[in-house]
């Protein structure tokens, strides 16, 4: 009975030691990079809701889409869509932790990802709000970070006319 017990013991952590449990940046990333969601821009509402989880819609309007997606107990991240004639000229990505840590981690991964493209260029970081602009000028990204020690993260990718 007490080998049985061991193996057993041995075998569960076997299995959590082979599926580690994913950050909430990797979940926050799972269906798109950070970079990818700037290529968003210009896309019709109809281009991104086929890009989008359906399940993760919440609110759908002529010139916006929002969906919400869960990645922990009471903790979300919303993405925004705002568009005009043109297509998509705004994504926002909003997160909602329980904690200040892991929203600080979130936000450096993101910060870390736009610093290592070569698309993006650093125009200000202060006040808690980082900006970037693509070296193409076509468009502006925000990270705010005001209220990290409310869980909260924002990133914000506009298309400059």
């Amino acid at each position: 009975m007490k080998n049985s017990s061991i193996i057993s013991t041995l075998l569960i952590l076997l299995i959590i030691g082979c599926n580690p449990e994913k950050t909430y940046f990797d979940q926050l990333i799972k269906d798109k990079t950070i970079t990818e969601r700037v290529v968003e821009l210009n896309k019709t509402l109809t281009e991104i809701r086929k890009t989008e989880n359906k399940s993760a819609l919440v609110k759908e309007e002529e010139d916006y889409l929002e969906y919400e997606y869960k990645i922990g107990i009471d903790e979300t991240f919303n993405v925004t869509y705002f568009f005009d004639v043109a297509g998509c000229y705004e994504v926002g990505l909003d997160t909602y932790f329980n904690n200040e840590v892991d929203a600080q981690l979130v936000m450096e991964k993101i910060k870390e990802e736009i610093e290592n493209s070569d698309k993006f260029k650093l125009k200000t970081d202060t006040n808690q709000l980082i900006e970037w602009s693509s070296t193409d000028g076509l468009a502006s990204i925000e990270l705010d970070y005001e209220n990290l020690n409310k869980g909260m993260v924002s990133f914000t990718v506009f298309a400059n006319e």
